[in-house]
């Protein structure tokens, strides 16, 4: 096989790579694009919270029962415990949310840089190769 014909299989196998290679990276960026959505959302509804920590109804008011009154002891049942139990609960959910949409966001990020990895490294393969091809093409122009 002539250098010529290898480099024309080269440059189409270069070729396929290169667009697996960009494929690869816009799927790796709608994915990002996904997460960053996601995390923005976290983010936003973190930032429209009630922040009131005064509010009657906080997490740490219901707690205890009012010590000072003598019929309160501490082993009774809360009245305001099913709130506390569902404001923990929504707290918890807020947190594992936010950590999975951190989670999903930093496994994007590195997919997408993995993705732009393999497309820069194709590119410069397949650069490599029609450098080589025209170089023989010039070469045999002067023959």
């Amino acid at each position: 096989m002539s250098r010529r014909a290898e480099l024309e299989a080269a440059l189409a196998k270069a070729d396929a790579d290169w667009h697996r290679a960009r494929e690869e990276l816009d799927k790796a960026q709608a994915d990002r694009a996904k997460a960053n959505a996601g995390w923005d959302k976290i983010v936003a509804d973190r930032r429209n919270a009630d922040t009131d920590r005064r509010r009657p109804d906080a997490l740490w008011e219901a707690t205890f029962g009012e010590r000072r009154k003598a019929d309160v002891g501490r082993r009774n049942a809360d009245p305001g415990r099913r709130k506390t139990d569902a404001a923990f609960a929504n707290l918890a959910k807020a947190i594992a949310d936010r950590d999975k949409a951190y989670a999903d966001r930093s496994k994007a990020e590195t997919g997408w840089a993995g993705a732009e990895a393999r497309l820069n490294e194709a590119t410069a393969v397949r650069n490599d190769v029609i450098a080589a091809l025209d170089v023989l093409k010039g070469a045999s122009k002067t023959r």
